[in-house]
């Protein structure tokens, strides 16, 4: 079941963050190859365009998570391009969210609280072909109506964890905070089920030809 702005606030599922951090834990370690060499790409890519293909690239990241999840897919390295169909979507989201929490940061509490009621844009975005007005809407909503203080403690700990995981560490840390992020999303979706069950296993290995 998909919980949208027009269900009840009491009907809609609460945030439980040891399973959003299972979910994650699941998905990050399930396709840890394919996020880890994504980011990296997605990184290097986004310096060199100046940030222009940071959005689309990092929706891509965030679509690895959501097909691992919603689908049992397994992620591929080139899924980070994925989202560029939505390039300027994706793109325009990207300077509204930094633009509006790069400036409430200016006050640290205003960017966090911001950070908080915005976390789930882009899940939404990908999931649901959303807008990004329609997307901070549908996210305000989602964060508001379960569990608003649940949802702040997890964005803090985003971020004393990535400010933590400097350099090398932050290829880790970003796509294991996505990849959480993405299971809280589905869990406050009413699609925990999905969060809690165990990802497939790999394809096997072809075999070796007979000599």
């Amino acid at each position: 079941m998909t919980v949208d702005a027009t269900t009840p606030a009491l009907a809609r599922p609460r945030l439980d963050v040891g399973l959003a951090f299972k979910g994650g834990w699941n998905a990050f370690t399930a396709d840890i190859v394919p996020l880890l060499l994504g980011t990296l790409i997605a990184g290097v890519l986004s310096i060199v365009t100046l940030g222009i293909l940071a959005g689309p690239l990092f929706a891509g990241l965030y679509n690895m998570v959501v097909l691992r999840i919603r689908e049992d897919r397994h992620a591929r390295v080139e899924d980070v391009f994925s989202c560029l169909d939505r390039f300027w979507s994706f793109l325009g989201a990207a300077i509204v969210l930094v633009t509006l929490i790069g400036l409430a940061s200016l006050t640290i509490v205003g960017g966090v609280l911001l950070a908080t009621i915005w976390m789930y844009t882009v899940p939404l975005m990908v999931d649901r072909g959303l807008g990004v007005f329609d997307a901070m809407g549908a996210s305000y909503h989602k964060v508001v109506d379960g569990g608003f203080w649940e949802h702040l403690a997890l964005a803090v700990l985003f971020v004393v964890l990535n400010a933590v995981a400097d350099g090398p560490l932050a290829i880790v840390a970003v796509p294991f905070t996505i990849a959480v992020v993405g299971a809280a999303y589905f869990v406050t979706d009413g699609r925990g089920g999905l969060v809690e069950r165990p990802p497939a296993a790999p394809p096997a290995a072809p075999p070796l030809p007979q000599t």
